[in-house]
């Protein structure tokens, strides 16, 4: 194995294992080496590189969990992914009619192993759960069962057919006749074998380059065969619909299949293993077809062919990209990330960390306004109090209004022509502006110096001063301090613009795709 392989291949080990645990219980550097079988010198090394680019964290302590990076990465695989996406409110209409969790289980070749790709729970005191991203054996449940069966007997020598309940079948020669039994019904029944208070029907199901299955579990004493076989109908329809889902493999023939532009411009700078491989998880999330391998993928991703390949090969062997033709797809060990760290709940999940760090640092009040282009509105969603002892005090989730005050004109000096025509010109304070040309005027400045100020337009006795941030390449909020207004002229307003600058690019970094 080549040095650049190996490298490969402990980056992918070790982000696998900090997504195996939620953020409240980080690794520390001794036990995630056990866990890789890889040294301390050599997982401290991995760590560094990773946090580097923000998809590993260091907490207080000096462990590590996942950074925010890879949450916003997992998250748009969430958007992206038709298996994530379209296909959850179709499980979720299936546990409405089925009364029972629905889960959509997925298969894993290089582990030979299968996990929970996307669970839908119906309202109830006492329900079956299994959580997304969580392993499942193949050898056990109804949901393990059926992807065996279609797979073939031959993978039954493969397995370890622990015991997980007394109803756990763990000869392989039984094993194999039932396995062979599920393939010729085309559903697989599962009473007490993995949970032993539950009972459930699945059927196989191939999508988008996967092999998987869906389940209906519910309660072992208040369900009988004759529920379940009717659920499998149930069942067998949705497959149906998930199977015509536009999948990422049409997109390689129906989509623009150009080499895509990621975060961060001119991609010749990722000269480490790491920012290489930060840019392959950003191509892959952003759901478009990749290119396997050559010279646009080298340009892509900042290295030459040789070291492009080397990590599309170790991608594909770990299961983290699949191929399709001459393109590479998002795989199953991707999707198992994105199942274990779920859908990106906000933007301030990310933003959070970086305001604090810029109100430590300028001990002025932060704040993060979102733009809500659906409305064409602004909503201030995050604030962090200032350090000083005197400082602004700014209530959250409060509407701002566009043309007036530092946060609305940061975003509004980048929206489309014509915007401001459609805005309604409100007053708000005695300096509020109103005449929409001394505004565009104003807007004018405030794409040339890069921030906006205002001063008493919103609230009379405030002054801030804002920055925007964008996501692939399109305005969507601000960054802002407030200052008292009677503090204002001791404020060195120049270096308080770059302290927000550099905080609303790396907001813009963290965010984006391309």
């Amino acid at each position: 194995m080549s040095s650049g392989s190996a490298a490969n291949d402990r980056l992918i080990a070790t982000l696998d294992a900090l997504t195996r645990r939620p953020l409240d219980e980080p690794w520390g550097v001794r036990e995630l080496a056990e866990e890789t079988g890889l040294s301390r010198s050599t997982v401290h090394r991995v760590l560094q590189a990773l946090s580097d680019c923000d998809l590993a964290a260091q907490t207080a302590n000096a462990t590590y969990t996942f950074g925010p990076r890879l949450r916003v990465l997992m998250g748009s695989v969430h958007r992206t992914h038709p298996l994530l996406s379209q296909a959850r409110p179709l499980a979720e209409r299936l546990a409405t009619t089925c009364d029972a969790t629905i889960l959509l289980s997925l298969y894993e070749p290089a582990r030979t192993q299968a996990f929970v790709a996307l669970a839908a729970i119906p309202d109830g005191p006492l329900r079956y759960r299994l959580d997304p991203g969580r392993i499942i054996p193949l050898h056990a449940g109804a949901a393990g069962r059926a992807i065996l069966a279609e797979l073939g007997p031959e993978i039954i020598d493969r397995l370890d057919l622990a015991a997980y309940t007394a109803d756990t079948v763990t000869d392989r020669s039984e094993l194999a006749r039932m396995t062979e039994q599920s393939r010729r019904d085309g559903i697989t029944i599962s009473v007490g074998q993995h949970v032993a208070l539950a009972a459930g029907v699945a059927a196989p199901i191939r999508a988008t380059g996967f092999i998987g299955a869906i389940s209906a579990t519910r309660l072992r004493h208040e369900t009988t065969t004759a529920d379940l076989e009717r659920f499998a109908v149930h069942i067998r329809n949705t497959i149906s619909e998930i199977s015509r889902l536009p999948g990422n493999a049409d997109a390689v023939s129906q989509h623009d299949t150009s080499v895509p532009r990621l975060a961060g411009g001119d991609s010749a700078g990722k000269a480490s293993a790491a920012d290489r491989f930060e840019g392959l998880l950003a191509a892959l999330a952003a759901g478009a077809p990749l290119p396997a391998g050559g010279r646009a993928l080298a340009r892509l991703l900042g290295g030459n062919p040789a070291t492009t390949a080397r990590l599309l090969d170790a991608a594909f062997a770990a299961g983290l990209a699949i191929p399709e033709g001459e393109h590479a797809l998002p795989g199953p060990l991707l999707l198992r990330w994105a199942a274990s760290l779920g859908p990106l709940p906000s933007t301030r999940a990310i933003a959070e960390p970086v305001l604090h760090a810029l109100a430590q640092e300028t001990g002025e009040t932060v704040a993060l306004t979102e733009y809500i282009r659906q409305s064409n509105s602004a909503r201030m969603t995050s604030v962090v109090p200032g350090t000083k002892p005197v400082h602004y005090s700014l209530p959250t989730d409060s509407e701002i209004p566009l043309p007036a005050g530092a946060a609305g004109k940061a975003i509004l000096a980048h929206l489309p022509q014509g915007t401001l025509a459609q805005l309604p010109m409100i007053k708000y304070t005695e300096h509020t502006p109103l005449d929409r040309a001394d505004i565009d005027t104003d807007l004018q400045q405030i794409r040339e110096r890069g921030w906006a100020l205002g001063d008493g337009e919103r609230i009379p006795d405030a002054f801030g001063v804002a920055v925007p941030y964008f996501i692939d390449h399109a305005v969507a909020g601000s960054v802002t301090a407030t200052v008292p207004r009677h503090q204002a002229e001791q404020v060195d307003i120049d270096a308080l613009a770059r302290k927000l600058a550099d905080a609303a690019h790396s907001l813009t970094r963290l965010l984006s795709l391309q």
